[in-house]
């Protein structure tokens, strides 16, 4: 606590000495270039950071890099690039003179040696993490065609995104079994994803604003609060590091092969400039997403929504000294979605209408400054929050009353403190210790029509103030993680105190690394998490099928979900003469100790009205099975990667998801007990590429209600518990890029998703079809072009 203590009071002469700090202006200049160990050709755009500061630049077109003014002491040289492995190099400049230092970097062609920071809250390779840490790049987002967060997590193990609504195309993600409550979703480490904003945020955030995406499945509670039972998802924005420009547009056909198609467009820019002295940037992006209803069979109702979509933000940063650094960011999204028919009508005017238009602002500011050169201890303030306004109909035979108005405000801010220490029980180790307070505000009306007064759904404060503390211990072969989160909420009913809740949540965590060989790692983990009885994503979700209303409400007596998590993984990487090669297999078993579990009641008063009703399961819950990852890199014209799950998720007692008693089942449904992917990257030339990628969907049991017609005309009069077909999902894309100067490139490319058209075949049909009766791939067979310009 006292290197805390001391950070904080040099953070204060810091922030005052800003104003009174005097140029360095030691003209000690340091130039070279960054090439490539096996070809020898020079690497464009590398990083070259100075260590343990704020000092950076980058490498320009040709792969040359220079440094002015910097320190006349020894520094350490950082170069790294996406696809190399990192190198550092030590050197001391000197007063009025100028040096040289030049890097050859080796190929990492399956990417060991990224960084990532969702491990332990703090930069980190992939490799010396405690925990198994999964990453998506923007260029592995790009060679799937994944226009947007939702799209590319079907990439990684353990992971499967899929669509729960015929009408308005609301997707879920779920994780190692376990649905999208289950799983805490963090813009740049930061929980702003409000329980309103996640029913359709994967969808929303566009794939051009993102520099990767971070994954680590199991219990994360400990480190990143509640709702990370199932693990994390880390979206990672992208960064102005040097001045680049690139704008695109690429349109689809959906449906080919059906009686009718679909078509969209999406056109997007992004750019960044950044000064000369590199102490300021700004990394400006844009988007706009057009796509057409589209209907599967014939009956007049859309399968896939028409939406319109636009996102505009930056992500700024600027260096008031060469420790410190303060970075902005901002992103705004507007939405049009509608599902349903008679498209053109105002929504009460259709047989099945479901409406949401979104308005959402958020944005953040983060300062960070290292408190100690040589030791690396770094302390950050932060503040994020987003705003999100919806506007929506949910309604079916032309029901006046359906319109509706939500409104969510949510703000996280917090203060961590990184300390490094040279030998704590006989071995380095990290101290990573913060304070954090989440406030998410919801208010959601139902909009009254024809004289009828607005009704309430749903006005509610949760607040919860968490602090916690870990301690990383890095032996030779050993590296030992432990440490725990304690979270305190107050969940409050703001029209009805007899609903308020609070209660405290203490999450301990530990992870172990054992550096069996060089080629060899072995990982566990243990860890706790909890889920506070409140609103989540799915609850704002208002389906209408069978011409009803199906809305969601909790039990009176809901109280809080605990886990408790367990995983090991072997983790064998070698190389064999050009080939690089890494496996993972990952076991994992989580056990949930009062289990939510939602029950479909009809409205006693109104008939048109389903409740899901979340209450706690009688006995508890488990999931458990083993994920597998292969990658292979012959060349750096060739890398594939493929993954799998196999897995059970069960209640311990067979639970009732209907009021017919029969209607039981052990299983959490929309849950397949396998499923896996694939992607192949073949370059054979700078110029041309082609990407095949996969996903494999096993069987599952689907909750189908009565009330819509099958393919034959006939009524569905009983609800049933279907268990669907497997799915198999191949996808092509290929690209061809033109040279025009040496800093200006021209790339077509085009392909076709789901080729094999392995789509969802019983579809009901009719204005009173279950609109959640739906489950497998998220599209049918589309083919795709696209031209884009970059700089």
């Amino acid at each position: 606590m006292y290197k805390l203590f001391t950070s904080i009071l040099l953070l204060s002469i810091n922030i005052y000495s800003f104003s009174q700090q005097a140029p360095v202006n030691s003209d000690a200049m340091l130039f070279g270039d960054v090439k490539d160990k096996e070809t020898g050709e020079h690497i464009p755009f590398a990083n070259i950071v100075v260590k343990g500061t704020t000092i950076g630049t980058s490498t320009d077109a040709t792969g040359h890099y220079m440094f002015t003014d910097l320190p006349e002491k020894q520094i350490t040289i950082v170069a790294s690039a996406l696809g190399y492995k990192t190198q550092s190099k030590i050197i001391t400049p000197i007063k009025n003179k100028a040096q040289e230092l030049f890097f050859i970097l080796d190929v990492d062609a399956i990417m060991t040696e990224q960084v990532v920071v969702s491990a332990n809250r703090n930069e980190i390779s992939r490799k010396e993490a405690p925990v198994i840490v999964s990453a998506l790049s923007s260029k592995h987002l790009e060679a799937i065609e994944a226009n947007s967060v939702a799209d590319g997590l079907n990439f990684t193990p353990g992971l499967r995104v899929e669509s729960n609504c015929q009408n308005c195309g609301f997707t879920q993600l779920r994780m190692n079994g376990l649905e999208g409550a289950y799983s805490q979703i963090l813009v740049n480490s930061r929980p702003v994803f409000s329980g309103l904003a996640g029913v359709y945020g994967l969808e929303q955030i566009p794939t051009e604003m993102v520099e990767r995406i971070e994954v680590v499945r199991g219990g994360g509670s400990a480190i990143f609060g509640g709702n990370a039972i199932a693990g994390t998802v880390n979206i990672i924005t992208k960064d102005p590091i040097n001045n680049t420009f690139q704008a695109s547009i690429k349109g689809d056909a959906i449906g080919v092969g059906y009686n009718n198609v679909s078509y969209g467009k999406k056109v997007n820019f992004n750019g960044a400039i950044v000064s000369d002295n590199r102490k300021a940037g700004i990394f400006l992006f844009g988007s706009h997403d057009e796509q057409d209803p589209w209907d599967a069979n014939g009956d007049g109702f859309s399968e896939i929504v028409k939406l319109k979509n636009t996102s505009t933000g930056f992500q700024a940063y600027y260096k008031p000294n060469d420790i410190s650094r303060v970075s902005f960011e901002y992103h705004n999204l507007t939405e049009s979605r509608r599902g349903g028919d008679r498209f053109s009508y105002l929504p009460h005017e259709a047989n099945i209408a479901e409406v949401v238009d979104h308005n959402n602002n958020s944005g953040g500011i983060t300062y960070e400054t290292y408190t100690n050169r040589e030791s690396m201890d770094k302390i950050s303030f932060y503040l994020s929050a987003q705003n999100v306004e919806r506007s929506s109909y949910y309604g079916a035979e032309k029901d006046p009353n359906a319109y509706g108005k939500t409104n969510g405000l949510t703000a996280v801010g917090g203060i961590q403190y990184v300390s490094n220490y040279d030998k704590i029980l006989s071995a380095p180790g990290t101290l990573t210790v913060g304070i954090e307070n989440l406030n998410d505000r919801i208010h959601d009306t139902k909009l009254g029509a024809n004289g009828a007064s607005n009704s309430l759904v749903a006005n509610q404060l949760v607040n919860t103030l968490g602090g916690y503390a870990q301690y990383q211990m890095n032996f030779s072969r050993i590296k030992v993680l432990f440490g725990f989160r304690l979270d305190h909420y107050q969940i409050n009913d703001l029209e009805n105190s007899n609903g308020n809740i609070s209660g405290t949540a203490f999450n301990p965590r530990g992870n172990l690394l054992f550096d069996l060989t060089e080629k060899v790692q072995f990982r566990v983990s243990y860890s706790t998490g909890y889920r506070a009885p409140q609103i989540f994503d799915e609850d704002l979700h208002i389906e209408a099928s069978a011409a009803r209303r199906i809305e969601h409400k909790n039990s009176e007596n809901l109280i809080s979900e605990h886990s408790q998590s367990f995983s090991g993984s072997i983790r064998y990487n070698d190389s064999f003469g050009r080939w690089d090669m890494e496996l993972l297999i990952e076991g994992f078993y989580t056990e949930l100790s009062n289990p939510f579990v939602n029950t479909l009641f009809v409205d006693s008063v109104d008939p048109t009205t389903v409740w899901s009703v979340r209450s706690n399961a009688k006995d508890g819950a488990k999931v458990y099975g083993s994920n597998l990852e292969l990658t292979l890199a012959p060349s750096r014209k060739f890398y594939t990667q493929f993954g799998g799950t196999i897995q059970a998720s069960l209640y311990e007692t067979a639970q009732s998801w209907g009021e017919n008693e029969e209607n039981t089942s052990k299983y959490l449904t929309r849950t397949p007990n396998s499923y896996a992917y694939a992607i192949v990257n073949y370059e054979p030339t700078k110029k041309l590429s082609f990407s095949f990628s996969g996903n494999y969907t096993g069987r599952m049991y689907v909750p189908h209600l009565a009330g819509g017609d099958n393919a034959e005309g006939i009524e569905i009069t009983e609800e049933t518990l279907v268990k669907t077909e497997n799915f198999f999902v191949l996808n092509l894309k290929s690209s061809y890029t033109v040279k025009l100067t040496n800093q200006v490139f021209i790339e077509f490319s085009g392909g076709i998703k789901n080729i094999l058209n392995s789509y969802q075949s019983d579809f009901d049909y009719g204005v009173r079809r279950d609109a959640s009766y739906t489950y497998g791939p998220m599209r049918p067979r589309t083919i795709f072009a696209g031209i884009k310009m970059k700089l």
